[in-house]
């Protein structure tokens, strides 16, 4: 399982796409990947601040197999590269708002090509009792 893990802000779909990541590797039994990508060109502050998020991830994800990475590049590419190298059962990620239709272009794009299914997570959900 794949969750894509962005900027941790109030707009941010985040909170709530690593809440249901969480209880859906725990449910299905499945390792999490945590993935946050950058520009090739984002400087070694911002590279280290992605990294600090994602260990905290990991960290507070002891009840699942979690693990982390930082990619570099387009998002919805990178996202979707590794849910096929990794064989996903599922990406998981957050939706800022309405640049398409219904869904934010990144989770717009990824929704349209991913080889696995994609649960979109709007960001004015925070926390799930139970999947």
């Amino acid at each position: 399982m794949i969750c894509g893990v962005d900027e941790w802000d109030s707009k941010s779909g985040s909170p709530g796409a690593v809440h249901m990541a969480r209880q859906l590797a725990m449910r299905f039994e499945r390792p999490l990947l945590f993935v946050t990508v950058i520009d090739a060109d984002c400087d070694e502050t911002s590279r280290a601040a992605a990294e600090d998020l994602l260990r905290h991830m990991v960290e507070t994800s002891s009840d699942v197999d979690a693990s982390s990475t930082v990619e570099e590049g387009h998002p919805a590419d990178r996202l979707l590269a590794l849910a096929g190298e990794r064989e996903a059962s599922f990406v998981v990620v957050g939706n800022h708002g309405p640049r398409s239709s219904f869904l934010g272009s990144i989770s717009a794009d990824v929704s349209r090509r991913a080889p696995c299914p994609v649960v979109v997570v709007p960001r004015t959900v925070t926390q799930f009792e139970a999947v």
